[in-house]
């Protein structure tokens, strides 16, 4: 966020504004590689009413992971709840300084409360939240985990989720979802039990509000889950990099993940008619497949293959082919 005109914004915005969107880009970091693993982003079917149905297919994906693979997605998760729920207080406080010129969240507070930070908003802003969260037709994913078999019998004292934001924040703080993700570990003396939240939607919210409450007022710029996924939509990217395979492969939230390779093996590929006697110049690749484009249809080739090191080239491999009729 630039630097603000003192008639208009007050000096603490900037700073705001960069603490939640850091700690808003680290909950989707913390989420993706756990959504990837359960199809979290797998189109949800809808009812009559154009709502998305519950996600039943998760609770399966979850209950299927390695039990390795499960500590360290949960750990993940916790994270994710956490850096949330800080940048749903920073996103909060943002619009109290934009709205009133004021911070919403009293001096030397050590436990942020999501609805009084809500509740202490102007009324119109309060509306055009809950309008922007009624927008989002995603899930968020919520289950609990036991080592073992759950408690025949416990109490669940927490209320049941209303509608609207506001609802959705109370159900939050009551069940400690996310800035005190540290309270999901719950049960009775001989039973522990995780509670599991995947705030899928939680990030979608958020995202709305920052592009379209926090970044016009703030004179920000501000690039949406969709605008990053749309510049991603292209697939891996594979170069080749002064002896070195470079790849790019495109994440869902907009992360880049990049590896990078010396290859052992280098592969030469000739081509000829058969019947001819005239192999075609050879061409390098390290990878384990290739094409070709401009054969005759219904045509038998044979094609020559060798491995390649700085000593030269190995013993060659002739296999046949037919081209398909057009």
């Amino acid at each position: 966020m630039p630097n603000p005109d003192a008639k208009t914004l007050h000096p603490h915005v900037p700073f705001l504004y960069e603490m939640t969107v850091s700690f808003f880009d680290m909950a989707k970091e913390n989420l993706e590689q756990f959504l990837h693993a359960i199809d979290g982003y797998k189109e949800l079917e809808v009812d009559l009413q154009g709502q998305p149905e519950s996600p039943n297919h998760v609770a399966a994906k979850i209950k299927n992971l390695p039990p390795e693979m499960m500590t360290t997605h949960v750990g993940a998760c916790l994270s994710a709840t956490t850096n949330l729920g800080l940048a749903y207080v920073h996103a909060f406080r943002l619009l109290g300084f934009l709205a009133c010129n004021r911070d919403p969240l009293p001096v030397n507070t050590v436990t942020p409360n999501l609805v009084e930070l809500f509740d202490a908003l102007p009324p119109a802003t309060q509306q055009a939240l809950c309008a922007l969260e009624g927008k989002v037709k995603a899930h968020d994913i919520e289950m609990e985990i036991a080592p073992g078999q759950f408690p025949e019998e416990r109490e669940d004292t927490a209320p049941e989720k209303s509608q609207g934001l506001r609802g959705t924040l109370a159900y939050w703080q009551s069940r400690g979802l996310l800035h005190d993700s540290h309270r999901s570990l719950f049960g009775t003396d001989s039973h522990s039990i995780l509670r599991l939240f995947i705030p899928y939607r939680s990030i979608l919210v958020l995202d709305r509000i920052l592009a379209e409450q926090i970044a016009p007022q703030g004179d920000a710029t501000y690039e949406t889950v969709d605008q990053r996924m749309a510049r991603y939509d292209k697939g891996p990217v594979l170069k080749w990099d002064e002896g070195r395979i470079q790849v790019e492969l495109p994440k869902r939230l907009g992360r880049t993940l990049e590896a990078r390779w010396q290859p052992t093996v280098t592969s030469v590929v000739r081509i000829r008619k058969k019947g001819t006697s005239v192999w075609s110049l050879g061409f390098e690749t390290v990878l384990n497949r290739c094409g070709f484009v401009d054969l005759e249809p219904g045509t038998d080739y044979e094609i020559k293959l060798t491995h390649k090191n700085d000593a030269g080239e190995g013993e060659s491999v002739i296999r046949s082919m037919t081209t398909l009729t057009e």
